[in-house]
């Protein structure tokens, strides 16, 4: 009995966790599980750089920061081919932000603070080399 008290217990403390997700954390774990899907011709295409960057300690340290030149450098043209798959390239080559908050995020986060306060500072420090990944990891 006491067992089924404790999964019970933890079932529900999970399920209000999700709840209490916002509608913006919502579109950027949608967002970022999207990428998966249309980034995965581009991995393919790329798979000489992602071996380097998987093969290079500094780069998968959990140390986030850690090596970001160098090893977001080594898959920054696989990056910008799933920004680019994801269509949100602009013409001039340059980031659609515009784009990003109305069609990828739906408009879920126009009116988020945090959001907002967060976005130019993340912004800048991941599209330097196409890190859509972690712009939305950054977002969250």
């Amino acid at each position: 009995m006491s067992r089924g008290l404790v999964l019970l217990i933890v079932a529900a403390a999970a399920a209000s966790t999700q709840a209490a997700w916002s509608a913006c954390t919502t579109a950027l774990y949608e967002a970022r599980e999207a990428l998966k899907t249309a980034g995965s011709a581009c991995l393919s295409q790329y798979s000489a750089d992602i071996e380097k960057y998987v093969a290079n300690p500094n780069c998968t340290s959990s140390d986030l920061w850690y090596g970001e030149d160098t090893c977001n450098a080594i898959v920054a043209n696989a990056m910008k081919c799933i920004v680019k798959a994801v269509k949100l390239l602009k013409a001039d080559n340059t980031f659609d932000d515009a784009a990003f908050k109305a069609t990828t995020l739906k408009n879920k986060c126009s009116a988020d603070a945090k959001f907002i306060a967060a976005y130019p500072k993340c912004r800048n420090h991941t599209m330097k080399y196409w890190r859509l990944d972690q712009l939305c990891n950054c977002l969250t």
